[in-house]
């Protein structure tokens, strides 16, 4: 049993999860084809100038780093967007998130919440964007995860989203 206190905790109906899952899941797919597009217009490049490589062999060489990186990751990273699931819900603490029994480290030594922000969906529904950020040796990386705000809890998502930039000042 959790210690801490929620700062937020919402639940959904499964009609409603079921209806931000297809919406984000949408999202992710959207972003997951450009970083595999970014991947082909930049590792075939990097290919040639540092490793003297012809186009076509740098070209066969990233198509499978293309199309398997963006789908491991949505498999691996996204296992809180499921369907149908029993008494959907999300709660929010200062360090982590649990998203239908999913737990997601946001704040600790090696990841910061980068930004909150409330942006609009499909069908006038608002998502809470949380950006996480983390460093690698190439310098920081961040990944988003969206929440669906309950229509009746669009104003403690903006006292989150002001609470926590009054915190950073």
């Amino acid at each position: 049993m959790e210690t801490e206190n929620p700062l937020i905790e919402w639940h959904y109906s499964q009609e409603e999860w079921n209806e931000f899952v297809d919406i984000e899941k949408a999202n992710k797919k959207e972003d997951n084809i450009y970083f595999g597009i970014a991947i082909l217009l930049i590792v075939p490049f990097g290919l040639m100038f540092y490793r003297d490589t012809s186009f076509l062999f740098s070209l066969l060489f990233s198509i499978p780093f293309a199309v398997l990186l963006p789908v491991l990751r949505m498999k691996f990273s996204y296992k809180h967007l499921q369907k149908n699931v029993f008494n959907p819900h999300v709660i929010i603490y200062n360090d982590y998130m649990m998203i239908n029994y999913h737990k997601i480290e946001v704040a600790s030594k090696r990841r910061r919440i980068k930004s909150l922000k409330i942006i609009d969906a499909k069908n006038n529904k608002k998502l809470l964007e949380v950006d996480i950020q983390w460093a690698t040796r190439k310098g920081p990386t961040n990944d988003e995860f969206r929440i669906l705000i309950p229509d009746n809890k669009l104003f403690e998502a903006e006292k989150l989203i002001t609470d926590f930039y009054k915190e950073g000042e």
